[in-house]
């Protein structure tokens, strides 16, 4: 995937210095065109590299991380809900020539970020991680998707503690593909998982950071539903 991005921002850069007013996202997607994939019974809410946690617009993004049965999936709430947003405008606007870009709340990024406009996947039963991203604007045939096993982070667990959100946290910490990173998990939420590609601890991933705090995962919400939700996934994305 990285050698198909590269060349990429190569692109990109030249559509910047062209139309610097206009950054560049990927196009909103249909939300109606969507396959439920598992029922979910978990839903966290973190924040991403947020300047003032109790303030969703310093926030890089929110992003949530829905776990079911079978699977779970960990995307841009921000994003998901712009493209909802945008569905319904066309739906109620059938003869328009042009559909916004972008509705709705957002985070401290207007212009393209892998980090933000992808979608993660993890299938327990393969052990699978599939990554779908979606390239900027009218790049969007270059969308890409890899999947690899689930990815191993080495953590050492510490006697530190930390209340989040009233879940007494423990230390971990470990260097996965070339930096230092700190995770506060809570046995109190016994699942092996976390944002992004974090899990493998003994419990729920809450704040995962690295030395630099260039990435900063916050957990801002926890839903535990006894009614279960669908998780879904786009129907180009198995293409």
């Amino acid at each position: 995937m990285k050698y198909r991005i590269l060349p990429l921002c190569l692109l990109l850069s030249c559509s910047i210095l062209g139309k610097a007013q206009i950054p560049p996202i990927p196009l909103p997607k249909n939300t109606e065109c969507m396959t439920i994939v598992d029922s979910g019974f978990i839903r966290i809410w973190y924040a991403l590299n947020p300047l003032k946690i109790s303030d969703p617009k310093t926030y890089d993004d929110l992003q949530r991380l829905d776990i079911g049965s079978h699977l779970s999936k960990y995307y841009s709430y921000f994003v998901y809900n712009s493209d909802s947003l945008v569905t319904e405008w066309g739906k109620q606007n059938r003869d328009a020539q042009s559909i916004p870009s972008r509705l709705g709340e957002k985070g401290k990024i207007s212009s393209w970020s892998e980090y933000v406009y992808s979608e993660y996947f993890k299938c327990f039963s393969l052990n699978s991680f599939t990554e779908y991203s979606r390239m900027p604007m009218y790049l969007y045939q270059e969308n890409s998707q890899y999947t690899e096993q689930i990815p191993i982070q080495n953590w050492e667990i510490h006697a530190d503690t930390l209340m989040i959100l009233g879940h007494c946290c423990q230390k971990a910490t470990c260097t996965f593909r070339g930096r230092e990173y700190t995770a506060w998990f809570s046995m109190d939420i016994p699942i092996s998982n976390g944002p992004w590609k974090f899990g493998g601890l003994p419990g729920l991933i809450l704040k995962v950071f690295d030395v630099e705090r260039l990435f900063v995962y916050e957990c801002v919400r926890i839903e535990q539903n006894k009614n279960k939700f669908p998780i879904k996934i786009y129907n180009d994305y198995n293409r």
